[in-house]
């Protein structure tokens, strides 16, 4: 089970926390606010009151163990960095960092961060894409107990080929695309808006697998949590 640690308990936060409980994942919640820690404990495996900027507390916590943090500040950026740059220290593999704007994000990249989200630009370029695209992956419509998942590739399908690997006979799981860090050769080559990932939707069979891909897999839950 995925474990992930969400520091900062705004409507931001709180709806993260909660959708991700909803998803499977074994969520610990963070705020300095008892008000907001008792609104989301019903929903979350743990909810925990304490100064997240302070570096012993999240190590007391286990915020280091997590697989991922979530750095969901967005009125203090002071801390949302000084956050950031603890979880890092702590050897949080990935942590996604909230940002207001772009200077805030350059900011977040430079001390770790690994995502960084600014909720209303990314929900505005959602909504833009769904309107004239419906196969966005945001919002797919699939049948109960079935879902969309973007993950890194999981470490038994490194250096293989989806043809070996055989995912739907074998896995029921259809892998439909692959993101890829962008190397230098490969920049303008299909690279995303973004500029830091080359994707490849519906790869072929010859296709081998990386450490550092993220894939986009469709299958059960019960399937997709087999791999997690």
């Amino acid at each position: 089970m995925l474990k992930i640690a969400v520091l900062g308990l705004g409507k931001f936060g709180s709806s993260v926390a909660s959708e991700l409980s909803r998803l499977g994942a074994e969520v610990l919640a963070v705020d300095r606010s008892r008000r907001l820690i008792e609104e989301i404990s019903p929903f979350v495996a743990q909810a925990e009151i304490f100064d997240a900027t302070e570096p012993n507390l999240l190590a007391a916590r286990g915020v280091g163990k997590m697989d991922v943090a979530v750095v969901a500040i967005g009125t203090n950026f002071e801390a949302s960095v000084l956050i950031t740059m603890q979880c890092k220290a702590l050897g949080v593999p990935n942590v996604a960092a909230k940002a207001l704007n772009d200077e805030q994000e350059a900011v977040l990249r430079k001390v770790g961060a690994d995502h960084v989200i600014k909720p209303e630009e990314d929900m505005g370029k959602r909504l833009a894409e769904h309107l004239v695209n419906r196969s966005i992956v945001s919002f797919v419509e699939l049948p109960r107990g079935f879902s969309i998942q973007r993950m890194q590739v999981p470490t038994e399908w490194v250096g293989k080929s989806l043809s070996e690997l055989r995912l739907l006979p074998d896995q029921k799981l259809n892998l439909v695309q692959v993101i890829r860090p962008v190397s230098g050769e490969a920049q303008g080559r299909g690279a995303d808006a973004a500029g830091d990932n080359e994707r490849f939707p519906l790869p072929s069979g010859e296709m081998v697998l990386l450490a550092n891909d993220m894939v986009d897999v469709i299958g059960s839950d019960k399937s997709l949590k087999k791999i997690e």
